[in-house]
């Protein structure tokens, strides 16, 4: 039975606010208030801002009136110094603080962070996190600056600690810290990051693995130009770099892992069409699925080791099953109510082998109905909150175990 897909989109309203230009001594002109500016505004409200960011020695970039990447990097740093959100969007708080911060001080120098003092793990949570995940990024890494010292975080700290060869144990101690602030960031080459645990889940290529798959990918990525080493079928520390760098200008997590997403993104990119299907999956993936929904389930698997909390729906907290879910959609714009059984009568319900990434997948394995629900991420694969002893986890939807509790897929998105 097709159900009709009920579907809301979340939208974020932002409200104009009125602009009042004062001029100041040192020829900078802002406002006391502003519109709300993110990623992608434009305009001259923009070059204002870049203005002011500069002034105080935050942006080094062109005053264009585009809001782009340094622009994100420079409005969090500023935050950040200025002890307020960072969530690299420029609201009333934002304003007012950059006023007050150009009356202050006309000069150009460039303030510093000030460092988080103590000692920060994986499990850690707040604004010293945040800091923390900023200067990761400056240095290469690829984080949400979300203030959750989880999983990706640590695999940050290491890689950075080992590129500076001190030691290797994931725990930002003084002797971290200081290379974090110390060390040079201009042109840094980005850490090849690995965002998933080190227990790779099946079905997919990563550093260390060899063969003639290994080659296709090699030759592929060199073919658009991200790989310039041998085509040698030994999936070593720079074919990680190329295929992280790869799934980076695509908008894929970058995790280094080559699976289902990433195959098609590469056939994509090469103008071949589809990527193969897995032979040794039973589940038929048939005509790839939508760009949004392969991105939805790249998405998905950021959170994998993540702590699972009945309930929870956000990565500081942890999450349930259905939270996990609302969660991933969230960020795409969609918004599904926090429970499975309500998430199961949304969207069109799809049979095990028409499942294509993105799709959700129920189970009555914690009870008759729709008691679980899962992501599919391709390649036979599912990501799921399991239990607290668990977290999140990759599954195949092939074990015995997930085909006696199957219920059906449903498809969210076209």
């Amino acid at each position: 039975m097709v159900n009709t897909r009920s579907r809301r989109r979340m939208r974020t309203v932002a409200a104009g606010l009125s602009v009042v230009a004062l001029p100041l001594a040192s020829s900078v002109v802002f406002a006391e208030s502003g519109p709300i500016l993110s990623y992608g505004s434009e305009g001259q409200t923009v070059k204002n801002a870049e203005s002011d960011l500069k002034t105080l020695g935050y942006y080094n970039g062109p005053i264009d009136g585009i809001f782009g990447p340094e622009m994100l990097r420079a409005v969090k740093a500023f935050q950040f110094a200025s002890r307020i959100e960072a969530d690299g969007i420029i609201g009333p708080v934002t304003w007012s603080s950059l006023n007050r911060a150009l009356a202050q001080d006309g000069s150009s120098a460039s303030p510093a962070y000030e460092a988080p003092a103590g000692i920060y793990r994986e499990g850690d949570t707040g604004a010293e996190v945040r800091v923390i995940q900023t200067l990761l990024n400056e240095h290469g890494a690829h984080l949400a600056v979300d203030g959750d010292f989880g999983p990706l975080t640590r695999a940050a700290v290491e890689a950075f600690q080992a590129a500076q060869h001190i030691t290797v144990d994931g725990i930002v101690g003084p002797v971290t810290m200081a290379r974090l602030q110390d060390a040079p960031t201009s042109n840094a080459a980005a850490l090849p990051v690995q965002a998933s645990p080190p227990a790779y889940p099946s079905g997919y290529l990563h550093e260390g693995d060899q063969g003639p798959q290994v080659a296709q990918i090699q030759s592929d990525l060199a073919r658009l130009g991200y790989y310039h080493g041998a085509i040698d079928g030994v999936f070593g520390p720079e074919t990680d770099a190329a295929v992280v760098a790869f799934q980076q200008a695509v908008g894929l997590p970058a995790h280094g892992l080559v699976g289902s997403l990433t195959e098609n993104a590469l056939a994509r990119a090469l103008g071949q069409g589809q990527a193969a299907a897995a032979a040794s999956s039973t589940v038929s993936r048939g005509v790839t699925g939508s760009a949004e929904g392969e991105a939805i389930a790249g998405y998905a698997l950021q959170f994998v080791g993540y702590r699972y909390l009945w309930g929870g729906a956000s990565p500081a907290t942890g999450f349930d099953c259905s939270g996990l879910v609302q969660y991933v959609f969230g960020h795409f714009g969609i918004y599904l109510p926090h429970s499975s059984y309500a998430q199961f009568n949304i969207g069109t319900h799809v049979t095990m082998s028409e499942l294509q990434p993105g799709d959700l997948v129920f189970f009555d394995a914690d009870g008759p109905g729709a008691s679980h629900v899962a992501i599919y991420v391709g390649n036979g694969e599912i990501v799921s909150a399991d239990t607290p002893a668990q977290g999140v986890q990759v599954h195949n939807i092939n074990d015995p175990f997930w085909v006696s509790h199957f219920l059906g897929g449903t498809q969210i998105v076209p």
